[in-house]
């Protein structure tokens, strides 16, 4: 079945959500560094609102070296510093610190498991997604629902290293 790009018939036009719906909401990510940068958004956004994070991508995209993950791991605290002085995008020392810990994390992963997309889509959820289906981080965003750390996603059970993006304020690490 083709993908047909959505648009809600009774919100006002919007070029950026369209764009995000369309392209990256409930798709699946088969670049590793991807599915960073779309997990790390979502850590960013925490407490915050789509719009202000999408406005500020450009500038997460530079200041993280493009989501690199094996460059984020290796931010110390002089880079953490700066990057609390970065206009262009978040400047919560705990979202960053714990982006930094994740990629450390995701390191670790991608030895294990070959990739870190290959341990998200076959061991935490326990399946592998069709590229049409809406993974369940997707819809948490979407719904805006905050989903506790101590609630336990498919295939999460036993996993180390699982992922608290939508939790309870102050646990945005990936680390458990």
């Amino acid at each position: 079945m083709p993908h047909e790009e959505f648009h809600d018939p009774l919100a006002p036009p919007d070029p950026l959500r369209d764009w995000y719906v369309n392209t990256i909401w409930g798709k699946r990510v088969d670049d590793d560094d991807l599915l960073f940068e779309v997990m790390s958004l979502q850590v960013f956004q925490a407490g915050l609102t789509w719009r202000m994070i999408l406005n500020k991508r450009d500038g997460f995209r530079s200041a993280f070296d493009n989501w690199s993950i094996s460059t984020v791991a290796g931010f110390g605290p002089a880079e953490v510093e700066s990057l609390r002085n970065d206009p262009g995008i978040i400047r919560n020392r705990l979202k960053i610190q714990a982006t930094v810990e994740n990629a450390r994390t995701v390191l670790a992963l991608q030895s294990e498991h070959g990739s870190f997309c290959n341990w998200f889509y076959e061991d935490v959820l326990g399946f592998d997604v069709a590229v049409t289906t809406p993974c369940w981080w997707a819809w948490a965003m979407a719904e805006e629902t905050w989903i506790p750390s101590s609630t336990a996603l498919p295939g999460e059970r036993g996993v180390p290293g699982c992922i608290s993006l939508l939790s309870t304020p102050g646990t945005y690490s990936m680390a458990t």
